[in-house]
């Protein structure tokens, strides 16, 4: 069963499951969701922790030996296994353990954001009915003012849309910092409807952006956030080189579907990707492709190849106009 961190507790309280999977790439919510697993479970009897890594070279036959072991101190026991990465070595080993798993051993499996194809493998889904997936994925843009607003009144704190709209400028991309300053505010402004102006002389700026959400801003057309993001990622010193053959690539992607929808409807063209899209992902490229011809992508993917020559000849200011120049061109039509 799939859920949301919001509704974790609730899901524990009903009953203790054999398995919690963790995954996601938001770091507060990963923390968040393993604290209140261990509190949860400690009530129930599970005393003892063990955790173990999954990344390079691990001791199986460890693991193997706290499955089929008592605890010298408690009956029940919640058994941690962590990776950044998913390997052929590692989810082989994840096949195995699935049998050893009973009513006395709590598996808590934690690591990246899955694409669609890891969440349909073989692996994922035996353990997913055995017990509960947890998605701790970065909220969508379009989520995180009701994140914001959730969290305020969890604190007694109340706030309009001007307030949630300036801390979803300020926090984006670092919920852990937006987590703490929360907390800063309740203190400072117990219990009230926070006004703007308290918000700005308390806070200081977190926001975080990836090459990615950028890209994602210039697919889905929305310039006034891909700009804030650009401007973010150049004030923060990103390598320049890497932006451009990012956006390259997005570019040349985009070229060969608006080459092929000629003759295959994009549907058809996106269940033949290999990894599949998300389906959030196939949105924005559809979106871009219904703005954007086929003439319009080849001449900015000229300009990128372009761009990429300057950038190895003189890395210089006027390389990061370029691409900012570049990026304007994915949000107007013909």
């Amino acid at each position: 069963m799939r859920i949301y961190p919001e509704q974790l507790l609730q899901h524990l309280k009903q009953k203790i499951p054999h398995c919690c999977l963790i995954f996601g790439d938001e770091a507060l919510l990963c923390l968040e969701a393993r604290d209140q697993i261990q509190r949860v479970a400690k009530t129930a009897g599970f005393m003892e922790t063990f955790s173990f890594s999954l990344d390079g070279k691990f001791s199986g036959d460890l693991i193997y030996n706290e499955f089929n072991c008592h605890s010298l101190f408690s009956e029940k026991k919640i058994i941690e296994l962590s990776f950044t990465k998913t390997s052929k070595e590692n989810t082989a080993f994840i096949r195995e353990i699935t049998t050893l798993i009973n009513d006395d051993i709590l598996l808590v499996l934690q690591g990246p954001k899955l694409n669609s194809q890891q969440l349909n493998s073989v692996w994922f889904k035996t353990l997913e009915q055995q017990g509960i997936y947890i998605s701790t994925n970065t909220p969508a843009a379009h989520r995180l003012p009701q994140w914001m607003f959730q969290r305020l009144k969890a604190l007694n704190l109340h706030a309009d849309k001007e307030v949630i709209d300036y801390l979803c400028t300020h926090f984006e991309g670092n919920l852990l910092a937006a987590k703490q300053e929360f907390e800063k505010l309740s203190l400072l402004y117990p219990k009230q409807h926070l006004t703007l102006k308290q918000v700005e002389q308390s806070i200081t700026t977190h926001n975080h952006y990836s090459l990615f959400q950028w890209i994602d801003c210039l697919l889905a057309g929305d310039q006034i956030r891909a700009t804030r993001i650009f401007k973010q990622l150049k004030a923060e010193g990103s390598e320049i080189l890497l932006l451009s053959a990012t956006l390259n690539n997005e570019v040349v992607k985009l070229l060969k579907l608006s080459y092929q929808r000629q003759h295959t409807p994009l549907t058809q063209l996106f269940k033949q990707q290999k990894p599949m899209l998300w389906a959030t992902k196939q949105q924005l490229i559809t979106d871009a492709l219904t703005r954007l011809s086929s003439a319009q992508l080849e001449k900015t993917l000229n300009c990128c190849a372009e761009l990429e020559i300057a950038i190895k000849v003189d890395n210089s200011d006027d390389n990061w106009l370029q691409l900012e120049a570049i990026s304007r061109s994915f949000f107007s039509k013909e």
